[in-house]
């Protein structure tokens, strides 16, 4: 079994410590050590190095050599620098395993801002997937029952339960609600979680390249085009410069376009992840995940005055006084302040459009 580990994305909602240059998969936000890392060792315990790749951009490429040296360079994986979402992402990373191992089964997203514990059940879990790949063929991902509703995360229609090995409960997926695209509200969120069993889309696709790129030549006939265009100057001289020519030809959009229509039909399995999973998107999520390990909340010296429930970071150790603020996060990192309440950490990614909008570069 193979995997891609997809460490390209810039971070956005973690602004202002995620930057361009500096996404949040490569900081240590929750301890010593970076999600990268976590994700990249968690694998160790059970699998080779050289069975691990990383897809990720030129930029990014140092932190992959600085924080994961036991993986090779030739299972890099390099990204053109024109950022064209998940979908074009993943099937430019798959189409480079094709040529070694298009049978092979591959968990082609392994999200970095993802923290599992513990890890010998998350292991467990990819062993039983890759199973269930090489039994009934369909795309397998991940989901769990939500222990709260909320308006940053995907759901998946949870239809009969799918006969499985070593305890673990698998679903076939009726359907994708795409939450966060359609801009939910709570509210929303609530009455389809009433009405039907969901769970969150926690990822982890597990398939093998050639069956994704079969189902990307279906249903996004224009990604499978340039993909195939891709291969041609594969091995060839210039490869890099052809590549990012014919990359740029890609429309942008989510790997969801592809797999939601699988779901729809019903030709996907969503196993329930038997460990804990949290998704480090947002602040909100960071300052729960603080909360819920026992985490001290105030990183720099703070004064509270009438205060609560806040979680204040600081790059500098400033002082910081809070007189009348709760359920706030409050970061500072040398050149940017951030004052959020929690309840809209999902708006964080608006400042970086402004920011860039403006042409605020040094604040990227």
């Amino acid at each position: 079994m193979k995997f891609i580990i997809m460490a390209g994305g810039s971070g956005t909602k973690l602004w202002p410590v995620s930057r361009e240059d500096a996404p949040k998969q490569f900081y240590p936000l929750i301890g010593k050590k970076t999600l990268f890392q976590l994700n990249v060792e968690a694998l160790l315990e059970r699998y080779s190095p050289y069975d691990i790749y990383v897809s990720t951009t030129e930029k990014l490429l140092h932190f992959v050599r600085e924080q994961a040296p036991q993986i090779p360079g030739e299972n890099y994986i390099i990204e053109p620098p024109e950022g064209r979402d998940t979908g074009p992402a993943s099937g430019f990373a798959m189409l480079k395993l094709y040529q070694k191992f298009p049978d092979e089964v591959v968990m082609f997203y392994v999200q970095s801002p993802i923290v599992r514990n513990p890890t010998d059940k998350y292991l467990d879990m990819v062993e039983s997937m890759e199973k269930l790949v090489k039994k009934y063929g369909q795309l397998v991902t991940g989901t769990q029952i939500p222990r709260y509703l909320e308006t940053g995360s995907d759901l998946l229609k949870l239809g009969a339960n799918v006969p499985s090995t070593n305890g673990i409960i698998v679903h076939q997926v009726s359907d994708f609600i795409d939450v966060v695209k359609d801009r939910m509200t709570l509210e929303q969120v609530t009455e389809i979680a009433t009405q039907d069993k969901v769970g969150t889309h926690c990822n982890h696709n597990t398939w093998t390249p050639a069956k994704l790129l079969n189902a990307i030549k279906e249903f996004r006939p224009d990604w499978y085009n340039v993909l195939m265009k891709i291969q041609e100057v594969l091995g060839t001289k210039d490869e890099e410069e052809k590549v990012k020519r014919l990359y740029e030809q890609f429309e942008p959009g989510r790997i969801e376009l592809v797999t939601k229509q699988l779901m729809k039909r019903g030709e996907v399995q969503a196993v329930i992840v038997p460990y804990k999973w949290t998704h480090i998107t947002t602040w909100d999520d960071v300052a729960r995940y603080y909360l819920e390990e026992a985490i001290e909340t105030h990183q720099t010296e703070v004064i509270e005055v009438e205060s609560k429930d806040n979680l204040v970071l600081s790059d500098t150790k400033k002082l910081i006084a809070l007189v009348g603020i709760k359920d706030t996060v409050v970061v500072e990192t040398p050149d940017s302040i951030l004052v959020v309440p929690k309840e809209m950490a999902n708006k964080v990614k608006e400042v970086h459009d402004i920011l860039k909008t403006r042409g605020y570069e040094d604040f990227l």
